[in-house]
């Protein structure tokens, strides 16, 4: 009789703690709705203390409710950041958390044992869990699923961007990737692709490294089409620049030229292009491009100033003179586009000589028309020369051509006098 009475007892006790979990759950429903009247941060602090109480009863932890129920809590306390008195003190991973709690809310709602153990952070449990819903398993109330969905993700994710755009602003580029990602993730759950964030996710995985996820990234924006703010051919040239650190020009390229055939008149994309044909000396087609590139951008400096390099290369002499002249006339102070003007002229006249020097010692009256040429396309040299080294007085290779200049034009007073600065 007294082992039965002590059994009795330990029920008894048993059964007492089991109620008083059940009542932790109510309780913080309850400390939740009377912080929604009063707004008052004792009421979450209270109701927070229970429901967790509850989540780690065997029985209770196993609710749907439960976790519904802590979700409601910690998300009043994200929500509470704009009201008069933010409760965001009580706990700063609330917002993992509250995610944290919909998600477990949202498996162990299915009736379904299979479909309460889902991890919805896995691609495949996702899957699964969509195709639970849209072949409407039964689940142990439908609102749970309609408000965490419906209602509470959207604003989630758009916590998670906030969060991420900080991260990324810190050049923290692995968090912000992680906050971006969890953002998207949310909003799948809505049947939503946000493209801006899967952008963003993009951008931090390739500031932070993360080359493979990042030319994954690129590329799903490639075939989206992706062009908010007129982003679109940075996904190429961003996707190039990737290959190209790793090593891959030809990839690289192949990109460049994607890109060009996607956005034809894309500036950025023309620039690239025509870096990549002068390092290769392919000139033809870099005259091609720039050609393009001109006709765009009429106003661009540099530009003429490229184009006229690359006439040069193609021995196209008079058009080099021009476009160098063009530079300068859109940026009188363009140093690179003087001293080229002036090199061009300094190396023609400096052929001459070499051409004259060569001629037999009969041909008296050759010799000295080929120096007298030499001595015109020195005196030409000089203003572009005598501008670059006002505009870089401290760069040798520009005084030594200004000095030799200066000898071959017989103003030797000006030639000892920059010599004399350089020794």
């Amino acid at each position: 009789m007294m082992k039965k009475t002590i059994f009795t007892l330990t029920t008894l006790a048993v059964t007492s703690v089991g109620f008083a979990q059940k009542a932790e759950v109510v309780s913080a429903f309850n400390y939740n709705k009377a912080f929604e009247r009063s707004l008052k941060c004792s009421e979450l602090q209270n109701g927070l203390a229970s429901i967790n109480k509850a989540t780690e009863d065997a029985t209770t932890k196993e609710w749907a409710k439960t976790w519904y129920y802590r979700g409601n809590l910690y998300f009043n306390v994200l929500a509470s950041k704009s009201s008069k008195e933010s409760c965001a003190n009580l706990d700063a991973d609330a917002l993992e958390k509250c995610t944290d709690s919909y998600m477990k809310a949202l498996t162990l709602n299915f009736q379904d044992p299979q479909l309460k153990s889902l991890d919805l952070e896995k691609e495949a449990d996702l899957m699964k869990f969509f195709s639970a819903i849209q072949s409407q398993s039964k689940v142990d109330d439908e609102m749970y699923t309609m408000d965490i969905i419906g209602r509470k993700f959207p604003g989630l994710a758009g916590e998670y961007g906030n969060k991420g755009i900080g991260e990324f602003q810190s050049k923290n580029y692995k968090a912000a990737q992680e906050s971006f990602g969890k953002s998207m993730l949310l909003s799948q759950f809505t049947g939503k692709m946000d493209t801006m964030m899967l952008y963003n996710t993009a951008l931090a995985s390739d500031l932070g490294g993360e080359n493979e996820t990042a030319k994954q990234l690129y590329d799903a924006l490639i075939m989206l089409k992706y062009n908010v703010d007129g982003n679109g051919p940075s996904l190429y040239r961003s996707m190039a620049n990737i290959y190209k650190k790793e090593g891959n020009d030809a990839k690289a390229q192949e990109y460049i030229k994607k890109g060009r055939t996607a956005y034809p008149n894309d500036y950025n994309l023309i620039v690239t292009e025509l870096d990549g044909y002068l390092a290769s000396g392919k000139h033809a087609e870099a005259l091609e491009n720039l050609n393009l590139a001109i006709t765009n951008n009429p106003k661009n400096e540099v530009l003429y100033f490229a184009r006229g390099t690359v006439y040069e290369n193609l021995k196209q002499q008079d058009n080099a003179i021009k476009d160098y002249s063009k530079a300068i006339e859109l940026k009188p102070d363009y140093y690179d586009a003087h001293f080229n003007l002036g090199a061009y002229y300094f190396n023609s006249g400096a052929e001459k000589i070499n051409e004259a020097n060569k001629l037999p010692y009969n041909e008296t009256k050759k010799f000295d028309a080929l120096k007298a040429e030499a001595k015109g396309l020195f005196e030409k040299a000089i203003p572009s020369i005598e501008k670059a080294h006002e505009l870089n007085p401290a760069d040798v290779d520009t005084a030594n051509m200004l000095i030799k200049v200066y000898t071959q034009t017989e103003q030797y007073d000006k030639a000892k006098a920059l010599k004399a600065k350089f020794n």
